[in-house]
Parts: C-alpha cells; sequence; structure tokens
C-alpha cells in the first residue's frame, strides 16, 4: 500500500471512528451515521465527525439540511472561499450554515452557478435532449435534473444519478476529463416510439437516459493500448454497455 494512500485511508477511519464512537454510547444510531457519511460530499469523510456531533446535539435535525449545506460548504471551501479552513473551527452548524448563506448572497457564487450552466447542449427536439458538461459542476446539476433516473437511497427524496461523474466529489468526471480528455454526452430518449424500438430491440427501461463517453483521437491510442475503447457507453443504473450493442444503440435513437 501506498503511504498516501495509507494517510488518505487513516484520515476516513479517524473521521468515521469519532462518529462511532457516539454510535457506541448510543448518542447517534447506525442509520444516523449512514446518513451523514453518504451526506459528507468529501472524498475522505473529513467533516463526518464533526457532523456527527452537531447532529447528536440538536444543533441540525433534517438530513436534507445538513446535506446540503456540507455540500456548498465543501465547494466554497474547496475554492478557498470560506473564512475558516477546517470545519471544526465552527462553533456549531448554524455558524456553518450562516456562511454558506452570507457566501450563496455574495458574488462568491456567481461562479458556482456559472459554473453550473457550462454545458453545451447539442441537440433538443421532439425525439432527444442531448447535453455535454464542461465542468463537474455542469455535470452534477446535469445528473440531478434532467437525467435523474435512479431513485434516491433511503432517507432521501427524489431521484438521482448513478454515474460516477455526477457524484458529490469532482475526482471522477475532473478525471476523465482534464487527464484522460473523455467527452460525455448525456442523452436523454423523450420519444415514446423511439423508446418502443429500444424495449422492441432488448434495451430496458434503464436506456432512456444514458451517458456515453467519448476518448479524443488524440487519447484513442493511448486508450487502445489501456485495453479501452474509444466510445463506451452508460445506462440509467450505470450498467456499462460498448462495441455492437452501443452501435445499435445509437443507430435506433438517430445519432450513428
Amino acid at each position: 500500500m501506498r503511504y498516501s494512500n495509507f494517510y488518505k485511508e487513516s484520515i476516513i477511519l479517524e473521521n468515521k471512528r469519532q462518529a462511532m464512537l457516539m454510535v457506541h454510547n448510543g448518542s447517534l444510531s447506525q442509520e444516523d451515521l449512514k446518513n451523514i457519511l453518504n451526506a459528507d460530499p468529501s472524498p475522505t469523510k473529513k467533516y463526518t465527525g464533526w457532523l456527527a456531533k452537531q447532529w447528536v446535539n440538536g444543533n441540525v435535525q433534517d438530513i436534507s439540511t445538513l446535506r446540503n449545506n456540507i455540500e456548498e460548504f465543501n465547494s466554497f471551501a474547496t475554492r478557498g472561499k470560506t473564512s475558516k479552513t477546517d470545519i471544526y473551527q465552527y462553533a456549531n452548524f448554524k455558524e456553518m450554515a450562516d456562511e454558506v448563506a452570507r457566501l450563496n448572497d455574495s458574488a462568491e457564487a456567481l461562479s458556482n452557478k456559472e459554473l453550473e450552466q457550462d454545458y453545451e447542449v447539442v441537440r433538443d427536439d421532439e425525439n432527444l435532449y442531448v447535453a455535454v458538461p464542461h465542468t463537474h459542476e455542469a455535470s452534477r446539476k446535469l445528473g440531478l435534473t434532467k437525467f435523474a433516473y435512479r431513485k434516491c437511497e433511503e432517507g432521501y427524496e427524489g431521484y438521482d444519478s448513478a454515474w460516477c461523474t455526477t457524484y458529490k466529489v469532482s475526482n471522477h468526471f475532473n478525471d476523465y476529463y482534464y487527464k484522460d480528455d473523455v467527452t460525455f454526452y448525456y442523452i436523454y430518449v423523450k420519444s415514446e416510439v423511439l423508446r418502443k424500438k429500444l424495449k422492441e430491440n432488448g434495451y430496458g427501461p434503464s436506456f432512456t437516459v444514458t451517458a456515453i463517453a467519448v476518448v479524443s483521437d488524440d487519447m484513442a491510442d493511448s486508450a487502445s493500448k489501456r485495453g479501452y475503447e474509444y466510445m463506451e457507453g452508460h445506462d440509467g443504473v450505470n450498467r456499462d454497455f460498448k462495441g455492437k450493442k452501443l452501435a445499435k444503440y445509437l443507430n435506433i435513437i438517430g445519432l450513428k
């Protein structure tokens, strides 16, 4: 195991350990811990211990409020916009939420909103809606709106996306987009006629929304040497499909 991975896992265990102590002493339920872990947007779950403390102390009593505020806080913090760099410097949940509200009301929020809008609609007609995100923020926004398909986990309402490029953390999208030069085409099949054709050809309901990853010409050779195809699809529940199945799918919906 590399030192960096060991260090990262140690941080995760330490932050989770703080919350687990609350489970052991009976002040925090296993279900609440699971919800808090799911709500923590940081790769190392660095907010979990602090969030668990706020939950146990009654400083926040709604998991949606907790999740929404910590996601926004993390977005501002990773861009160096918050007044304090360490979550433990905030006395309570209200103090952190007040800062999030202040930042949202200020010009600091503008860049985040602009990033959410940084996607290109390449087709929007009676048959298809196709969008290409250019930032993680835009990818996540699309995944929670136009391309939301999967029912959220227990404890959350509504629908979200199963694609890792729409997750709270940005590393998946950024690695693909910036390092591997992959362009994502998010496709929503609007036409009932096309949906029927897909069904007749063995493509189930999950193919109503798909993410097609396309490697650039410059990176195609490199991808091939690593055993990857230049184009790969993922359906609404994130099952991958490629080769002839992908080509047939694109042909049915009129994109090839």
